[in-house]
């Protein structure tokens, strides 16, 4: 019961010190391009190039009309992006923060937290490209694109608590590092994201099995002007409050050994 109790406190510290979290997450990716003349931009201007000749290609390859397949590329690669890079780099979080764990008492959570104001950083960074597309092409998504707003939200918690059980994973065994990175890059081409659902047959079990597929459809599909599915929201919701029970379990189990572990 103690191990609950402090893990909770943890939890409540770092939630109470989110002036901490945040400017540490700003102040991150203003390091990464210190001495770079547009700094973050860089970003947004390697993803507008890559999806553009990505877009190129993948609509002729699979045959589908470039005004509809590059919007659908944009938004969906826009979030892979957010999704990927914050697992990838969550194996290192605790390690790569060693040094304040040691000597710095701040709640470990807060460290997670600082982790995902730099990927929505970035995330913010990225949406310009997905403007600029919808310039481009005359793209209207409506009224309905607000709804990426509540999505983003749920997609956001889940994609903590996804976080915060690889660092507590990788900071005990550090094999599963390079497993992460595996994993990832296989969910990227059994996930729709390159390629659009309706080329496959009705209802394939790739779909139905692949919880990527519910992220992406509740924040996706009003950047494209209609309406995720209500399956996708039970999903994400369910998978929300289950997730988040596992990895605070984990964590308050692992919460007094990760000093140790980051060594």
């Amino acid at each position: 019961m103690r191990t609950l109790y402090l893990a909770i406190q943890d939890l409540k510290k770092a939630a109470l010190q989110h002036r901490v979290w945040l400017h540490l997450g700003w102040v991150e990716v203003k390091q990464r391009y210190r001495r770079s003349v547009i700094g973050p931009w860089w970003i947004s201007l390697s993803m507008l190039i890559f999806i553009l000749m990505m877009g190129i290609v993948f609509s002729r390859l699979f045959h589908q009309k470039i005004q509809e397949y590059i919007p659908f590329f944009t938004a969906g690669f826009l979030f892979w992006t957010f999704i990927s890079t914050s697992v990838i780099e969550a194996a290192e979080i605790f390690k790569s923060n060693g040094g304040f764990i040691k000597q710095i008492n701040l709640p470990h959570s807060l460290y997670v937290f600082k982790h995902i104001v730099r990927q929505v950083i970035c995330l913010l960074h990225n949406f310009v490209v997905y403007l600029l597309v919808c310039l481009v092409f005359k793209f209207n998504p409506g009224f309905k694109a607000l709804l990426v707003i509540p999505g983003f939200v749920i997609l956001a918690l889940n994609v903590y608590w996804i976080c915060f059980l690889v660092a507590i994973l990788c900071a005990r065994f550090r094999d599963i590092v390079p497993m992460i990175s595996s994993c990832v890059q296989i969910a990227f081409f059994i996930t729709p994201i390159s390629w659009m659902p309706r080329l496959l047959d009705q209802n394939p079990a790739i779909l139905k099995l692949n919880p990527l597929v519910y992220l992406l459809d509740v924040v996706r599909a009003p950047l494209l002007g209609t309406l995720p599915t209500e399956i996708s929201w039970f999903f994400c919701s369910v998978m929300a409050v289950i997730g988040s029970i596992i990895t605070f379990l984990a964590f308050s189990l692992a919460r007094p050994r990760i000093a140790f572990w980051v060594d």
